[in-house]
């Protein structure tokens, strides 16, 4: 029983009754509420608009417009409806927003969502395709790799400070050129690395080395860089094989292929690594079995093939990454000759003409080639291993056209 009954029967049902009566007239008081409250917000209305909808989200798939209902699809970069409700809202049009799975027929656009920093790093994935909702976008990536390729191979504080210049000068006509600012940048700071200003390595000291006079070094980094390089492709591989659900797969073929060539490579430092390389075949072999297996021999046949290429060109990729410390012998050889010439005259004004019309040559000339070379590593050597490009960019609508002022100009 509760606390605040008596123990006399009599006394406890007078109790529960005027409690009842308590209660409802608490009861009519908020039911009094309720109704002001209901007709202040239109409740009535927004409940049958809310069921009126909900009726045609569930029964009606396709309804032409009418004078009371349009029934509006398409595609939208708004991925929360936090703008698109907004707008509505601002125009006072009754609606609701609904993000239902795209068909199983329709494959989704895709809204690239990077950092401004970022940004213009898209143009490159953009020269292979768009990647698809099961790929991964390379433009965060890119926004260190392609800087620190291009400022290897042309290293100079001088030259750099011109890239980042004529970079900040032509990025509000051609956004493009915002590239150029993150490339000069990383130019200076690889000059600093070399030692070189305008081409004079003797204006400050180098960091590391001079090019010319070690150039082994400069060669040998940029190939480990590639190893590094080519293994984040590979990895991104392995994201997109699990967003495809073929991780399993992944495992039993790609894994092997990544510890078979990575092993070849160990080789040259340890002769035990050959064991690891030949684990790793086994492990391909059987998972190419497994992948194949009302056709054993035919598939581990076909398997062994599609191995030999893969295992050559990673290998021709890795070594192709040489170029990048070869093209910085040769931007610092350039700049040398240059500074040599200057350096032979008994003129200042010639000296200085020299410099300078050198300096516009290895920045035009070599600067173009430097990008090209970069840009080939990327598409080629990078992307080739794990970006498809078989997406479809995002393009909103343009908004319609404003009627009255069509009239007013016509």
């Amino acid at each position: 029983m509760p606390k605040w009954l008596n123990a006399d029967r009599d006394a406890a049902l007078g109790q529960i009754s005027e409690r009842r009566i308590r209660l409802e007239n608490d009861l009519g008081q908020l039911h009094e509420k309720l109704i002001v409250l209901t007709e202040k917000h239109q409740l009535a209305k927004a409940l049958a608009d809310i069921l009126r909808m909900d009726w045609f989200m569930t029964n009606v798939k396709s309804l032409p417009m009418s004078e009371t209902f349009a029934w509006v699809t398409g595609w939208t970069s708004d991925l929360d409806g936090k703008q698109i409700n907004a707008a509505l809202s601002a125009e006072n049009i009754h609606s609701l927003v609904h993000f239902p799975q795209p068909p199983e027929d329709c494959q989704a656009p895709m809204v690239m969502k990077n950092p401004w920093w970022a940004q213009p790093f898209e143009l490159f994935a953009s020269l292979l395709g768009t990647p698809s909702q099961d790929e991964a976008d390379p433009s965060r990536l890119l926004a260190l790799l392609v800087p620190l390729l291009f400022g290897y191979m042309f290293g100079d504080v001088g030259q750099g400070l011109v890239i980042v210049l004529a970079g900040i000068l032509l990025q509000r006509r051609w956004p493009i050129a915002k590239l150029l600012i993150a490339n000069g940048l990383a130019a200076m700071i690889f000059g600093v690395i070399f030692g070189s200003v305008f081409g004079s390595e003797h204006v400050i000291p180098a960091l590391w080395v001079h090019p010319i006079e070690q150039p082994l070094p400069v060669l040998i980094v940029p190939l480990v860089g590639g190893v590094v390089i080519l293994l984040m492709g590979l990895l991104l591989n392995a994201a997109a094989s699990w967003w495809r659900g073929e991780f399993a797969r992944w495992l039993q073929i790609e894994a092997a292929v990544i510890v078979l060539y990575l092993s070849l490579i160990a080789s040259y430092f340890s002769t035990s690594s050959f064991y690891i390389s030949a684990l790793a075949l086994v492990w391909y072999l059987i998972g190419s079995a497994l992948q194949s297996p009302h056709n054993i021999l035919k598939g581990i046949a076909v398997s062994v093939g599609s191995l030999l290429e893969n295992i050559f060109q990673l290998l021709i990729n890795t070594i192709s990454f040489v170029r990048v410390g070869a093209f910085a012998l040769a931007h610092a050889g350039l700049s040398l000759a240059f500074y040599t010439m200057a350096s032979t005259s008994n003129s200042m004004i010639i000296s200085f003409l020299i410099l300078l019309i050198g300096n516009i040559i290895i920045i035009l000339l070599e600067g173009l080639v430097v990008t090209i070379q970069t840009t080939r590593l990327i598409l080629f050597e990078f992307f080739i291993r794990f970006l498809r490009g078989s997406g479809r960019m995002f393009h909103p609508l343009a908004a319609p056209t404003d009627t009255s002022q069509m009239r007013r100009t016509t």
